[in-house]
């Protein structure tokens, strides 16, 4: 045994250190005494190993979810562009610009024949049922009555017509403008206070007001991105109101 003080080495029994006078039990105590504290100093490195271990694992849990996260928002906005980008080119197969077709009319023995273009090749006449022709604009039919007279269109129209007998028009037109469907109809609806009817569905609407002394009523599809309507106008003194509106209703459900 050594005197934990000068060093000196101490007989069996010895109480003080005969060099220094250091007590050994306060020796043996002190020595004690490190050991318990180098024990805890261990313990203390250990725990704040564990520490820093779970805080670099928490670090590195966050920045990968960040990263995945970075990774999904990405793929999301890919899918976007892929799918506007298919939606431009379906629409322009099913919608193509350009060319004249001949605008189908109706001559006096009942068959269809073709005069006036039409400013695209989207839009074709068909045969005569049950007094309408019909127009198909795209995928999209329209008919009409065949006893209408045609006249030369304009802008979007793809038909314009006339009622040689009450003066009702009927126009067909396309146009490059979406959206959802009620909102349309209730932004077309703002000419007039006075509607009478308003419906509106997934891909439609359909609308009856009258303005300026003449009863509106348009029907409407919508699809990618492309309105598709027809306006039916008349005087709202017309003594003819009663089979307008048979017109109206007829091409309502036969106009998709």
């Amino acid at each position: 045994m050594y005197c934990k003080n000068c060093g000196r080495q101490l007989k069996e029994g010895m109480r003080f250190c005969d060099r220094c006078g250091q007590s050994v039990r306060k020796s043996q105590q002190s020595g004690k005494s490190a050991k318990r504290q180098e024990i805890e100093e261990l313990k203390a490195e250990r725990l704040n190993r564990k520490k820093r271990l779970a805080e670099k694992e928490a670090r590195q849990y966050v920045s990968k979810k960040r990263k995945k996260k970075k990774g999904n928002t990405f793929m999301f906005i890919v899918i976007l562009i892929l799918i506007a980008v298919l939606s431009v080119i379906i629409g322009y197969n099913i919608f193509p610009k350009g060319g004249n077709v001949a605008q189908p009319t109706v001559s006096p023995n009942g068959t269809a024949s073709s005069t006036a273009p039409v400013s695209s090749p989207s839009a074709t006449g068909g045969t005569v049922k049950n007094g309408y022709a019909v127009l198909t604009i795209g995928n999209v039919t329209c008919p009409y009555p065949s006893d209408f007279h045609s006249n030369t269109v304009s802008g979007s129209e793809k038909l314009n017509m006339t009622d040689p007998l009450g003066g009702a028009t009927m126009i067909v037109a396309q146009e490059g403008k979406g959206g959802v469907p009620k909102d349309m109809m209730i932004e077309y609806a703002a000419q007039s206070s006075n509607v009478s009817y308003s419906r509106a569905g997934g891909d439609w609407y359909a609308i009856t007001f009258e303005a300026d002394e003449k009863i509106k009523h348009r029907k409407c599809i919508v699809r990618n991105g492309i309105s598709i309507y027809y306006d039916f106008t008349y005087d709202a003194s017309s003594s003819s109101s009663k089979r307008y509106q048979e017109y109206i209703d007829y091409i309502d459900s036969n106009f998709k």
